[in-house]
């Protein structure tokens, strides 16, 4: 099977997709082959950490808490959430950064906004370390145990700001990624937790587990960057869609 505008995606070990590499699409679609049985998934699940094992909710004036697929930016108590799912190496994710990112991270700022984050690793094989985009989503669950909300968005915007090339000659390592989170504010303990990859291994598991529930979300075509709204997909061609949810909320 292959999507409506893209190249054909072969099923690979694991149940895993993997888009062929083209770095003149600007979008990357993946297409689901066969049904995905995803258990007690839903849009925004449990809160579970290593160090947490229940939600210890959000602070009224916003701050991140890390669940088992997303990482949440916002007042709780803010009247529109949304998910984000991106991939660290994706052009489209990186323009959708520059062109959407601000008025985003304003409308989290505003208490308008709450933003569940979902990194995922489709990606890996157009990077030169062949696992970049797990070690960039590993970084930001990194940042978001600061649970410092101001830090997460400016480390999130840092990442595509200084987006590595879609099958270039060289990526960011873990230490890269760890200046980029100085240079956002991180504290020590949160650089050396992406320095030291602390947290890829459940980068990886939370980037499968998104691209599972996003596929279910969608009917089985996925595509980032994408944006859902209480579990459908939000059409960001639109360049007012922000604009109209936030309205339509009031």
């Amino acid at each position: 099977m292959s999507a409506k505008s893209g190249p054909a995606i072969p099923k690979v070990k694991g149940g895993g997709y993997k888009p062929q590499s083209s770095s003149n699409v600007l979008t990357y679609i993946l297409v689901t082959v066969g049904v995905i049985a995803v258990a007690a998934l839903v849009i925004g699940g449990v809160v579970l950490s290593a160090n947490r094992s229940s939600d210890p909710g959000l602070d009224p004036n916003g701050t991140v808490t890390a669940g088992n697929t997303d990482l949440t930016v916002g007042a709780a108590a803010a009247p529109v959430t949304i998910d984000i799912f991106e991939d660290a190496m994706c052009p489209a994710c990186g323009n959708f950064e520059k062109t959407q990112g601000a008025s985003v991270a304003d409308a989290v700022r505003g208490g308008k906004l709450r933003v569940r984050y979902h990194m995922l690793n489709f990606l890996n094989d157009a990077s030169p370390s062949r696992d970049y985009s797990t070690r960039a989503g590993a970084a930001m669950q990194c940042v978001a145990g600061e649970k410092n909300q101001d830090v997460f968005l400016k480390f999130h915007s840092l990442l595509f700001e200084n987006q590595p090339v879609e099958g270039g000659s060289t990526d960011h390592t873990n230490e890269d990624l760890a200046k980029l989170a100085r240079e956002a504010g991180a504290n020590d303990s949160t650089q050396r937790c992406i320095a030291t990859g602390a947290q890829v291994q459940a980068a990886a598991q939370a980037a499968q587990q998104s691209m599972n529930q996003l596929s279910k979300a969608v009917g089985g075509q996925v595509s980032t960057p994408s944006v859902l709204l209480e579990g459908k997909k939000v059409d960001v061609s639109n360049p007012n869609w922000l604009a109209d949810i936030l309205k339509d909320a009031k």
